[in-house]
């Protein structure tokens, strides 16, 4: 593994993991040799970063392997967290994987990423907490009713396209996902992702993201194949308006790569696809 340490490092930086061997950070590959998983060598070099800034670096993270995005911060003495979202910046947390290391981050997103217009209803906090302690307790049924109802409930009152309706539709794919309803979860995040690329939202990407990494468990040939060509229209919208970064790229690429194995795209837009792995070494919040 390589990679040249600039005069000048950045403060942030966006990484795609492909697996637990491969990652793409600011755009260079990076490999992780015999012995060692990938997390880790992503982890030293943001310390490498860190240490030439003499303060901490941020990065998104795109996980294919574990199906999450979200935000690292690594210090200069190696120790790092998954920080707090800033109040004006889009909270980069997503598909999580249901082992709980993130479900608080995570199902507190609607009562943290709704409106900065609108201040979210007591109701609406109380119910967020209601399915946030649900799916902390396993109970990922019950948080599943509990998000379905909010979601119908600020849909019929608000509007499909009103933020809070968004996020309620964002919480309910979460749960899905949590339980194991793979194929819902994609759904419910793509109609999330059509609107605010619709609407031109800056959280759009994220949204995309977040779909992606849902639909990357899917194991249905068929569906993946027509939600795939839908999540390609919305990786090219945005690919239009040059929102796209260097994870936000690759992961376009493997939706691409799936399609091209599926029958469902041209060959010559795609490489062969990649496996997917878990891992499980980021540090919890």
């Amino acid at each position: 593994m390589t990679l040249s340490e600039p005069a000048l490092t950045p403060a942030l930086f966006d990484v795609y993991v492909s697996d637990e061997c491969s990652a793409v950070l600011n755009g260079e590959p990076v490999a992780a040799a015999a012995g060692q998983s990938i997390h880790e060598v992503i982890l030293d070099l943001l310390q490498r970063h860190a240490r030439a800034r003499q303060e901490p670096v941020k990065a998104t993270v795109f996980d294919r392997s574990d199906a999450r995005t979200f935000r690292i911060e690594v210090a200069p003495d190696g120790s790092s967290r998954i920080p707090e979202p800033a109040a004006d910046e889009t909270a980069a947390v997503g598909a999580d994987n249901p082992t709980g290391r993130h479900h608080d981050v995570v199902a507190s997103g609607a009562a943290r990423e709704t409106t900065e217009e609108t201040p979210v209803p007591t109701s609406l906090a109380d119910r967020v907490h209601r399915i946030k302690e649900a799916v902390s307790h396993g109970d990922t049924e019950h948080a599943s009713v509990l998000a379905a109802a909010l979601h119908k409930r600020l849909t019929s009152d608000l509007g499909a396209d009103h933020p809070h309706s968004l996020e309620a539709r964002a919480m309910e794919s979460y749960v899905a996902h949590v339980g194991g309803d793979h194929r819902l979860a994609t759904v419910l995040s793509l109609g999330v992702a059509r609107i605010r690329c619709g609407l031109d939202d800056t959280r759009a990407a994220d949204d995309v993201m977040r779909a992606t990494a849902a639909w990357q468990r899917l194991h249905d040939d068929r569906a993946a194949a027509a939600h795939g060509r839908e999540l390609l229209d919305l990786w090219t919208h945005l690919e239009g308006k040059g929102l796209m970064t260097p994870a936000r790229t690759e992961a376009m690429r493997q939706v691409r790569r799936r399609l091209v194995a599926l029958g469902a795209a041209p060959a010559q837009e795609a490489d062969a696809p990649v496996p997917t792995r878990r891992m499980h070494q980021w540090p919890s919040e």
